[in-house]
């Protein structure tokens, strides 16, 4: 019987170290994936470290290749781009996409692709049910899921890690959304499926996730229901200028739900005139086993 092809895309910045653990771990992790042709495509987001991918060992995953963005865009962008470039290059493929630092278990890789393959018209998520930051991102990481359910309503509870056969890729990649935030694009343009788990430890180093890069990225996931978030603007404000409260509360609340607004036309904007060009882009295998 002639296997499935099992594409995983791991977007990469510089972490090669990480990466070459991951690789390992995922290689021993899917040696029960019997109908599955395993391969990894890494997305190189233009690191300024000399690429460095070890391949000793390897006995489960058939094929290693590499692609090297024009430019370091962001891990959305370099996700797009991969998934954009499997659409051009192959067809009938599942395809899994997970960061690179170890936060995404390759354990959990067998049950998200055993869904995929029973319900391939939807996207595996993979939820997150404990996280490892500290206290205060932890925090703020809720006040960000409670904040985007308010203005989106949707429950954002997922990030890169997700499965999905490449029907899917046309919906992921619909009007440019997932260059703002592969998440957000799924949960908009797709049916989901979701599983829990436990988020990894990094396998080096601590996590580079500041109070910056989270308010970033919450605007990011916001900035896809741009629309939805204009309209749940307006209406909170209609209902906080209806309410009898005192002028100062009032104005203050008003005040914030504006700039919420703003920040995320704004970071709508900025990211409106990017697009993915992948005519360029070139494959590099770094290791094929034809066994």
């Amino acid at each position: 019987m002639k296997k499935l092809a099992h594409i995983i895309v791991i977007p990469i910045y510089n972490d090669w170290k990480s990466l070459n653990r991951l690789i390992s771990e995922i290689d021993k992790k899917i040696s029960d994936l019997k109908s599955f042709r395993n391969e990894v495509l890494i997305i190189n987001d233009r690191s300024t470290k000399k690429i460095n991918i070890k391949n000793k060992q390897i006995k489960n995953i058939k094929r290693i290749s590499l692609i090297t963005l024009q430019e370091n865009s962001g891990s959305q962008k370099a996700i797009a781009a991969g998934l954009a470039f499997i659409r051009k290059k192959r067809k009938n493929v599942f395809i899994t996409v997970m960061d690179g630092d170890g936060e995404d278990q390759p354990k959990e890789i067998m049950g998200m692709l055993k869904a995929s393959k029973k319900f391939k018209n939807f996207v595996i998520t993979s939820n997150r049910k404990k996280r490892k930051e500290t206290f205060v991102i932890r925090l703020l990481y809720n006040v960000h899921l409670i904040l985007t359910f308010l203005f989106t309503f949707k429950w954002m509870s997922f990030g890169n890690f997700t499965t999905f056969h490449s029907k899917n890729i046309e919906k992921i990649l619909k009007q440019n959304d997932s260059l703002l935030a592969h998440s957000s694009s799924i949960i908009k343009n797709c049916k989901i499926k979701r599983l829990f788990a436990k988020r990894g430890k990094r396998y080096f180093d601590k996590s580079k996730l500041s109070l910056v890069n989270l308010i970033e990225h919450s605007l990011r996931v916001n900035a896809v229901f741009l629309k939805r978030v204009s309209f749940s603007s307006f209406f909170y404000l209609l209902i906080l200028h209806s309410l009898n409260l005192e002028i100062f509360i009032q104005t203050v609340f008003s005040i914030l739900v504006i700039i919420f607004w703003a920040l995320i036309i704004y970071i709508e904007n900025k990211h409106s005139m990017s697009f993915l060009n992948i005519d360029n882009l070139v494959e590099t295998v770094y290791f094929k086993n034809n066994k």
